[in-house]
């Protein structure tokens, strides 16, 4: 058997323990906390979605101090100033494209963005920018690279956005985008949106991963993307799911390509090592 293949298998394996844990721990503890607790209790569910949200990167850290694994790995790393612009850019450029569409069809209303505090936007996005953090230190610092080394860096990515997709339900059950199709959004948007992130951060972190890019596009998509959804009064919640699905599956199949044309382009590159019997 090659080196590889056992760095594949180790690698997977190392993913797929810690997809477990960490869905057996999230699922587990978020559905019985959100059952207990009523929803208008605004203070008690901002905690629980708190705690929620570092749970990635908690056990990221203790599986990377068991498995006496090294800390550069988390990829705390300085990226380029032009996947930085990219990774804050295209977030708002998708999530505006959806809006112009919804409302060019009736989905939605037009905007009233008098509504909304200029400061609190600035403010907003770095204090984002530190909350993902919680999640980005897990699916990007650990299972990234456990995944793209088992799995390639394309079907890593889908595997990784699904995962974090599902990993939402216990909050997606509770239709928090669409309150009138929660099964829709729990096991179709939100998984295709993470696949769709993952994608992008995978395409423009490919030749020096930093989680700093997942960390910025992760934001972006949650901030501004919040306002996109939220600030428009929605008239046709179908329509509305239906070109969200048909925008993020357009993403997937563009960036899917391009990211599948950087690891072809890579693996031309890379000398085929020799194999130990």
């Amino acid at each position: 058997m090659s080196t590889t293949t056992v760095q594949k298998q180790q690698a997977f394996q190392k993913g797929k323990t810690y997809i477990f844990w960490l869905l057996l721990i999230s699922w587990g503890g978020g559905f019985a906390s959100l059952a207990a607790i009523e929803s208008d209790n605004l203070i008690a569910t901002s905690v629980i979605h708190f705690i929620y949200g570092i749970l990635p990167a908690t056990i990221a850290f203790i599986f990377t101090k068991k498995g006496k694994e090294k800390w550069k790995q988390l990829k705390f790393f300085k990226p380029k100033l032009k996947n930085v612009f990219l990774a804050f850019l295209i977030p708002i450029l998708y999530f505006g494209g959806i809006t112009w569409v919804q409302i060019a069809l009736d989905a939605k209303s037009s905007p009233d963005w008098s509504t909304v505090n200029p400061l609190l936007v600035i403010i907003g996005y770095p204090v984002t920018v530190f909350l993902v953090l919680g999640e980005e230190i897990g699916w990007r610092g650990y299972l990234q690279q456990h995944l793209f080394d088992a799995l390639g860096a394309l079907k890593g990515s889908l595997s990784l956005g699904l995962v974090w997709g599902l990993w939402h339900l216990p909050i997606a059950l509770n239709g928090f985008v669409f309150p009138e199709h929660p099964y829709t959004e729990a096991f179709i948007i939100f998984p295709l949106a993470a696949i769709c992130q993952s994608i992008l951060i995978a395409y423009l972190g490919y030749n020096k991963y930093s989680i700093f890019i997942g960390a910025i596009l992760h934001a972006s998509n949650n901030h501004f993307g919040s306002l996109f959804v939220l600030i428009p009064e929605t008239n046709n919640e179908s329509l509305s799911i239906t070109i969200y699905v048909i925008f993020y599956l357009f993403l997937i199949g563009v960036f899917g390509y391009l990211l599948y044309k950087k690891t072809q382009q890579k693996k031309a590159k890379t000398p085929i090592p020799a194999s130990i019997n």
